[in-house]
């Protein structure tokens, strides 16, 4: 009867360098679609990748593209951690330098989250008219936009760009009720009036109204693409935040306004 063949176990060096070649092999598909550095490390550096406890860099290839590190790594093990060594061959641009004063708090607004959705400009003129919207909350600014401000939206629109996102502040039954209408218009106001205007006639573009228009341009402007937000169950001081949140960036109203928002927010502490 034949012996069966015992394999001969692998050292952890062997591993290792099994892990290794394996790495190296699988880089090669990314090889193509990696950009050329903008940052170097030499042989020898430690260096910062992902979760992974320490890393040292041991090889540079393909000119700064590719870097193969000899890590520490820790196996949580159900709760009884442990450290190992491994290896790790990454593009450049997902390692980075060690940074030892890592003590940030930048971070703000983490309790209140907007999540998007695709609509068109047609549904969400339908929630006006259906539902009604409430264009002039207390925290609101007033009409502001010139004409020129709302040519250039509707030029947007019929030139396919994308024209902004859309939030609105869902009112509960309660309220519903007793103003008779559905939504808020948390951000958006200027954009959405605009929208409405030129849909009921009363703004026209390039000496058109709307109801000038071909039906494909018709189709265009009512199905046009916009990312849309409903805050539900929520109180005024989150609104507020909302508010704050969102004018805060890019050219944003004047901050004379958002400095009186800011004190019916510290009001409400």
């Amino acid at each position: 009867m034949a012996k069966k063949k015992v394999e001969k176990e692998l050292s952890v060096e062997e591993k290792l360098q099994q892990e290794k070649e394996r790495g190296l092999y699988q880089i090669q598909r990314e090889l193509p679609f990696i950009n050329t550095p903008s940052y170097f490390f030499n042989v020898g550096d430690k260096v910062s990748y992902g979760a992974i406890k320490e890393s040292v860099v041991e090889d540079i290839l393909y000119d700064g593209k590719v870097y193969v590190l000899r890590c520490i790594a820790t196996n949580n093990n159900y709760g009884h951690p442990y450290d190992y060594e491994t290896y790790r061959v990454a593009s450049w641009v997902n390692v980075r330098p060690i940074c030892h004063n890592n003590n940030t708090n930048f971070s703000e607004n983490q309790d209140v989250r907007l999540d998007y959705y695709n609509s068109t400009v047609e549904s969400l003129l339908r929630k006006n008219f259906a539902f009604g919207i409430d264009f002039d909350p207390d925290y609101q600014r007033g009409y502001v936009w010139e004409q020129n401000d709302k040519e250039l939206l509707l030029d947007s629109i019929f030139k396919n760009i994308d024209i902004g996102k859309f939030v609105l502040i869902h009112i509960s039954d309660k309220e519903w009720h007793e103003r008779g209408l559905s939504y808020e218009i948390l951000d958006g106001k200027q954009r959405l009036s605009t929208l409405i205007e030129f849909y009921e006639n009363k703004l026209s573009y390039k000496g058109k109204y709307y109801n000038d228009l071909s039906g494909m341009d018709k189709r265009v402007f009512t199905e046009h693409q916009i990312a849309v937000a409903e805050v539900r169950e929520t109180d005024k001081k989150t609104v507020l935040k909302y508010f704050l949140m969102l004018n805060r960036t890019g050219k944003s109203m004047d901050e004379s306004h958002l400095v009186e928002v800011e004190k019916m927010l510290d009001s409400m502490e």
